[in-house]
């Protein structure tokens, strides 16, 4: 059977997704260009498509992607650099008044060889697998223009919940009611929560299989999935001109490459993007005895210049130069998802942020998103796929990709950081040391294939599961 051969007599469906972001825009594009007879509705709770958020890291995984949905020409256009020629991250010990010192460089530039121990001063990989940068609103801008004819795009729409009909006998093809927060309603029999963090999809999703459990013990464990979890960590995310910064330190490496300023507690990710014009920072602050607890307040709120400079006090003199450009900075209160036991149910599903929203130290949240989204797209998209054999076909995408974006390998290395303020001076020189080897063997999962290969290995398996052995 040819990928784009859709049958008429094949019941089809109407798909749902809430959240237009980048993973819920790339879903869209993803369904439209392997099935155009899908209708697509893309519900968005503002009133444009979302570009809260500034640099976007591009790797080889997410490169892969977008190439294979013919994106990659267009959003070249704004990358700082191409993939060809990017150097990886810098990373440096800062937190020295005095001046800190060039800790390693971690190259990741092709996925053929790898060159061990993790502990090398530089990790070598092959051409084209560097990371590129870009503006989240330029690549927010791009996938919206190649939104396919089939998706209608409904602004000022938050999702509250849904409501799904049992998922045996009659009630298996009956359509999911959404309800949002101006009062309306609609339908679809597929729905995607691409909604982010503070999923409701995700919220109204436990509370229904928590609802149904048979054991008190299991209800209550499956509601701990609803909300996020506060890391302890506070984020300072600011934007500044790099013009601004080349007037006083033109030899600044943050002009040209990705750093890590790295402290005991704290560390300064940096960034150029939107073709170099402008550094994005990324300031990480950790608490580790909050972590866990309740947060009291609004998630991001507007922080001061002082309030940010005050965090990195004890850094060196260039790390502060820098900071003394940063505009408008503001102050997230950084939380996780859980590690949830499934994504999928019925005729609903998550991804991105709403299924595994992980710490940024890998700079691979919108990444893993991209990733999702082409997994599922494809498989929603395929034409033997068909309204009753949606359950399953949402599981194949579960089984894939949940447990990637939940595992060890893309949580961050928050806790890991954080410990480096107890103990002796010899004991957090080790400690040091296996940070470095930490960091260097949690860029494993670049080598790890890419959404490519787990699409082709779930493609196997849907034809498996529906009786179709031809090509």
């Amino acid at each position: 059977m040819s990928q784009t051969s859709w049958s008429s007599e094949l019941p089809r469906f109407r798909v749902a997704i809430c959240g237009g972001g980048i993973g819920g825009l790339v879903l869209a594009i993803t369904i439209g260009k392997y099935n155009p007879f899908i209708p697509i509705d893309l519900y968005e709770a503002h009133d444009s498509i979302p570009t809260v958020g500034a640099g976007i890291a591009i790797w080889r995984r997410t490169n892969e992607v977008v190439s294979e949905l013919g994106l990659l020409e267009d959003l070249k256009a704004a990358f700082t650099k191409p993939p060809e020629s990017s150097h990886g991250i810098h990373y440096r010990r800062s937190d020295i008044p005095e001046g800190g010192y060039d800790w390693f460089q971690h190259i990741l530039r092709c996925k053929f060889f790898c060159v061990p121990p993790y502990h090398a001063d530089t990790f070598l990989c092959g051409p084209e697998d560097g990371p590129s940068h870009m503006h989240r609103q330029q690549m927010a801008a791009t996938l919206e223009k190649h939104l396919p004819a089939s998706c209608t795009v409904h602004f000022k729409k938050r999702l509250v919940s849904y409501y799904e009909p049992n998922q045996s006998g009659e009630g298996s093809t009956k359509p999911i009611t959404l309800r949002f927060t101006d009062g309306t309603t609609a339908t679809a029999d597929v729905l995607v929560g691409a909604d982010g963090i503070r999923s409701a999809v995700r919220k109204t999703m436990f509370e229904a299989a928590s609802e149904e459990s048979d054991s008190a013990d299991d209800n209550a464990d499956l509601r701990q999935y609803i909300d996020a979890t506060w890391t302890g960590m506070m984020i300072y995310r600011s934007l500044f001109p790099a013009e601004n910064l080349r007037k006083v330190d033109p030899e600044n490496l943050s002009l040209r490459e990705a750093t890590s300023c790295t402290g005991k507690a704290t560390t300064l990710i940096t960034y150029p993007i939107a073709n170099g014009t402008l550094i994005n920072v990324v300031a990480v602050v950790g608490d580790p005895s909050l972590a866990g607890t309740h947060y009291e307040g609004s998630w991001v709120i507007d922080a001061t210049h002082d309030e940010l400079l005050g965090c990195f006090d004890n850094f060196e003199p260039e790390v502060k130069t820098l900071l003394q450009h940063c505009e408008n900075p503001s102050r997230w209160a950084l939380h996780v998802v859980k590690e949830l036991p499934f994504c999928a149910r019925g005729r609903v599903a998550l991804l991105g942020d709403a299924s595994h929203a992980v710490t940024p130290h890998l700079g691979s949240g919108a990444g893993q998103a991209i990733e999702d989204a082409f997994v599922l797209g494809r498989l929603l998209a395929h034409p033997l796929t068909t309204l009753a054999s949606v359950p399953d076909v949402l599981r194949m995408y579960q089984d894939v990709r949940l447990p990637f974006g939940t595992s060890g390998i893309m949580t961050g290395l928050g806790k890991k950081r954080i410990w480096m303020t107890e103990g002796s001076a010899r004991l957090r020189k080790t400690r040091w040391t296996k940070l470095k080897q930490a960091i260097l063997k949690r860029w494993d999962w670049m080598e790890m294939g890419g959404a490519l290969d787990e699409w082709k290995e779930t493609e196997g398996r849907l034809r498996d599961k529906l009786g179709a052995h031809d090509a």
